[in-house]
């Protein structure tokens, strides 16, 4: 219950957030199914580790944020 607490609020940020800010959300998940990755995704995640992770897929998935936000601000 807590957990769906906390997703709904996210959703409300997500959703009155300015367009010029955003907070990227990463989603650790011991599921690895496709579909509940494309859930993820549909409901404002912007990606997702599955656990056990390794540390170097944690980082990998964080540094994409970070590419990410740079190649915007170069445009």
């Amino acid at each position: 219950m807590q957990i769906q607490n906390m997703e709904q609020k996210i959703n409300e940020l997500i959703n009155y957030r300015d367009e010029h800010w955003h907070i990227p959300i990463l989603a650790m998940t011991a599921d690895v199914f496709q579909a509940n990755h494309d859930e993820y995704v549909r409901c404002g995640m912007d990606g997702y580790v599955s656990k056990p992770f390794k540390i170097e897929q944690l980082y990998s998935s964080v540094a994409q944020f970070f590419e990410s936000y740079s190649a915007a601000k170069a445009s």
